[in-house]
């Protein structure tokens, strides 16, 4: 039989977090109920024990990005098409 490695401290916080959250919980969802941070690699390790499942799914969050805000300008606004050449 293979030799097994022990859990990683990490690996042991994810698993400690998905027994008080919701099912289906997010990597970010977990983190805000673990009392560290957890990695996807925490979580990747458990899934190939088979101690947690996953699956794709789609949630709805809201983000905040930088993002490019346009305003026209006083020579934008006084733009006028040169005439065409006879």
């Amino acid at each position: 039989m293979a030799k097994v490695n022990p859990l990683s401290e990490g690996a042991l916080v994810a698993l400690a977090a998905l027994a008080i959250a919701p099912e289906g919980s997010t990597l970010q969802e977990l983190n805000d109920v673990a009392t560290a941070p957890i990695a996807s690699a925490h979580l990747t390790a458990l899934a190939r024990r088979g101690l947690v499942s996953s699956e794709k799914v789609e949630k709805e969050v809201v983000s905040v990005r930088t993002v490019n805000a346009y305003t026209i300008t006083e020579a934008g606004s006084n733009y006028e098409e040169a005439p065409e050449a006879a």
